[in-house]
Formats: structure tokens, C-alpha cells, sequence
């Protein structure tokens, strides 16, 4: 049953990714996987920054917060490395999703964080204006966009490569 909740669940998502308003009707298509997947390490990468620069920033970070960086540090990092290092299509799609599954969750952390009180971030609950986490939302956000358009067939990311032929 679980099986086939997965696959239902992956055909609708292949479905609206690859719909007619979000493949631009196949007419517009990049053939850069390099530039691609050097965008996604980059924004990746200032994820990873804007996060080295709170924690070393903020005197007074409660103990979660030191391991809740460290862990989407690591993710963020493995996510690069599978992209650039991954010989193998599945590893650097492997690092994609992962990229991915790290964005998602720290765009769901960052907006439950302001939403509700968490002990020793008081002073954050409510509060929109701090730039440091507007441009981690950013940089989340853009990753997530890169890769959706990966996804729909607009880009292609490396090693793969489209066999164009003019």
C-alpha cells in the first residue's frame, strides 16, 4: 500500500513538473550543466555561510542551535560534494535531492521559529526584519528554484548533458 502511495504520489509530481507552464512548452531548454551545478554548490555554499556567520556572530545561541547548524551544515556540504564529485548521474542527483530535503527544512524551521517561541530565541518569535535570515530564505529558495527547473527539463545539471545536434 505504502508502494503504491509513492508511486502515485511521484507520477502527480512528475506530472505538474513537467506540465506545459512550467517546461515553457519546450521551447526554452539550457545545455549548461556545469554553470547549473556550480549556481546550486554557490548558493548551497551561502547557505553554509549565512549560518558560520550567526553561530560566530551571536553570543548567546542556546545549545539546539549549535547542533541544528551543524547538522544543515553537513547536509549542505554533502549535498555539494555529491554534485561536483559524483561521477555517476545518480550520485549528483542523489545530491540534489538532498540539497533539496536540507532547503525545505530549514525554510519550515526558519518559519516555525518566527511563528512560535523557541527557549533562547525569544527575541526572534514575531520578528521579520533580521537580513541574515532573510538571506538564508534566499539563498534556500533559490536552490529549490534551480533544482524545480532541473526537474522540469528547462536545465540540465552535470555530469549529465543534452545531445543537441544544430
Amino acid at each position: 500500500m505504502v508502494v503504491l502511495i509513492a508511486r502515485r504520489t511521484m507520477a502527480l509530481w512528475r506530472s505538474i513538473l513537467s506540465s506545459p507552464p512550467l517546461t515553457l512548452n519546450g521551447w526554452l531548454a539550457f545545455n549548461l550543466p556545469r554553470t547549473v551545478t556550480a549556481i546550486g554548490q554557490s548558493v548551497l555554499t551561502g547557505l553554509v555561510a549565512v549560518h558560520v556567520y550567526v553561530f560566530t556572530t551571536e553570543p548567546s545561541l542556546p545549545g539546539y542551535f549549535a547542533v541544528y547548524s551543524a547538522v544543515l551544515i553537513t547536509g549542505c556540504v554533502i549535498a555539494a560534494g555529491a554534485m561536483l564529485l559524483g561521477r555517476k548521474a545518480a550520485v549528483a542527483q542523489a545530491g540534489w535531492y538532498l540539497g533539496s530535503l536540507v532547503c525545505l527544512g530549514f525554510l519550515a524551521t526558519y518559519l516555525v521559529s518566527r511563528w512560535f517561541t523557541r527557549p533562547g530565541l525569544e527575541a526572534l518569535t514575531g520578528r521579520w526584519d533580521f537580513a541574515s535570515g532573510t538571506l538564508a530564505m534566499a539563498f534556500a529558495g533559490a536552490f529549490i528554484a534551480v533544482h524545480a527547473t532541473i526537474l522540469s527539463g528547462i536545465n540540465v545539471a552535470h555530469p549529465r548533458q543534452r545531445d543537441w545536434r544544430d
